[in-house]
């Protein structure tokens, strides 16, 4: 039985190998190479290879990496850092230069939980409950629905 990951690798290698990446790993697994502090403000864009290099074992590109606003000086300062954990990811020489540039917007952060409503249900509602965990889980089901009622545009 084949996997999705399988079939996605095949279609996906052309494009990547076109704008430098002949693995789509470097840019899926950033975090995991970089660290997840300098993946949260920088992203890589490509490789550039030198000309001649061989296809199976290129070595000496350049990576090309973006960086959020106003982060790129420090991102110039963690190249060392960057070129060795790449090329420990290839487990070889691959890349040799770091070219750090600054993205127009900065990378998508996660998105933020909702708050957690001060406002509990009204007493009165739950009041004639007798047991505790029922009582305690309907109260927090209705602080939940009234965080998600305040936040959505359908409950304005």
């Amino acid at each position: 039985m084949d996997t999705l990951d399988k079939h996605f690798r095949n279609l996906t290698r052309q494009a990547f190998a076109r704008y430098g990446f002949a693995y789509a790993e470097v840019i899926a697994r950033w975090p995991e190479i970089v660290g997840e502090d300098l993946a949260r403000v920088s992203r890589p864009d490509r490789i550039r290879w030198p000309r001649g290099a061989a296809a199976a074992e290129k070595s000496g590109g350049t990576l090309l990496v973006g960086a959020a606003p106003g982060r790129a000086l420090e991102l110039q300062y963690e190249v060392p850092r960057i070129i060795e954990r790449v090329n420990r990811f290839y487990g070889h020489g691959a890349i040799a230069a770091v070219k750090v540039t600054t993205l127009a917007r900065p990378p998508p952060s996660p998105p933020k939980p909702p708050p957690v409503s001060t406002n509990p249900v009204p007493v009165q509602l739950v009041a004639p409950i007798s047991d505790d965990r029922l009582k305690a889980a309907l109260t927090q089901l209705g602080a939940s629905v009234a965080v998600r009622a305040q936040t959505s545009p359908h409950g304005k």
